[in-house]
């Protein structure tokens, strides 16, 4: 549940004020296309965050926590490739990196000890 939170959290800050997570992330304002991108991610985490909130209605709640899951894994594969291969970057990068990667590492065994 707590993934669930920061990325509804972390979507509304990018709906809200994209130039703030641009610039403590990648160290630069989103520009041009960049600005509507950043409102796209935000949307995205924020439905992603809604989407994986615990419901009395479902039974299971394997397919969210395997979406937070590749979610997660995901955005830390790609935030470790632009601290690696870009000079794009803020001072956020490492530290949401490791908390993506955390995340991740606490979701997994979920994922593979639930039940189908």
């Amino acid at each position: 549940m707590a993934a669930a939170w920061l990325e509804i959290v972390v979507g509304a800050i990018f709906i809200t004020v994209p130039g703030v997570p641009c610039m403590l992330l990648f160290g630069a304002r989103p520009e041009g296309m960049g600005v509507p991108l950043a409102h796209w991610v935000g949307v995205g985490l924020f439905a992603l965050g809604i989407a994986c909130l615990p419901s009395k209605l479902a039974g299971s709640y394997r397919s969210a926590v395997l979406g937070l899951l590749v979610f997660n894994a995901g955005v830390t594969v790609l935030l470790a490739w632009v601290g690696i291969v870009s000079t794009v970057h803020g001072f956020m990068l490492w530290p949401v990196t490791i908390l993506h990667t955390f995340i991740t590492a606490a979701l997994l065994p979920q994922v593979l000890t639930a039940r189908k």
